[in-house]
């Protein structure tokens, strides 16, 4: 299924609102990252920089078939190999089994601007069941504020709903990060 208001503009668009290398670093994702993860991939944006961040695998997982082949183009591009693709939502049981291999690796999720999705607690609760003791989620979200894209207002989670929502999946608030213009950032930790 995918999430309410998932849309993606152009990439040209799209890449001219983040700065992934230096918003990777401020979200603690570097060498001492194992396994990272990105949930509902897109075209690579934070994903293939991540890659060449971490020190084992990055792995993106998206619903669409189109986004899974952008990032599979842009990373032969960049010799990047360690790198693994997965076209599936997750709540599909192939989609899981495919995180398996990866089991007590995992420690670190990324659900950069997906947390407007219909049913935020489950996606939390499906990562704090893939982390390893001590993984890390980062969230990066549109402020509730005037953007130029985003989801509506209506549907964007402030920081203090998102936190809500990961305390009560029993992660900890481990810091905030600013991530002007437009974005907010949040890491999270499981005991």
């Amino acid at each position: 299924m995918k999430y309410r208001e998932s849309g993606m503009p152009e990439e040209e668009l799209w890449n001219t609102f983040f700065q992934p290398e230096t918003w990777l670093h401020k979200m603690a994702v570097d060498k001492s990252t194992r396994t990272f993860v990105d949930v509902g991939c897109g075209y690579g944006t934070f994903l293939i920089p991540a890659a060449q961040l971490v020190r084992d695998t990055a792995i993106g997982i998206d619903i669409d078939a189109q986004m899974i082949e952008r990032c599979r183009e842009k990373a032969s591009e960049l010799n990047i190999f360690n790198l693994e693709l997965i076209k599936g939502e997750l709540s599909n049981v192939k989609t899981i089994g495919s995180l398996q291999a990866y089991q007590g690796t995992i420690d670190y999720i990324a659900l950069f601007n997906i947390l407007h999705c219909e049913e935020p607690m489950e996606l939390l609760a499906f990562a704090y069941r893939q982390l390893e003791v001590r993984g890390r989620i980062g969230v990066i979200h549109w402020k509730n504020e005037n953007t130029p894209r985003g989801p509506s207002m209506e549907i964007r989670p402030e920081p203090k709903s998102v936190i809500d929502w990961a305390q009560r999946s029993g992660f900890i608030l481990e810091r905030k990060v600013d991530l002007n213009p437009y974005h907010y950032g949040l890491i999270f930790f499981k005991p």
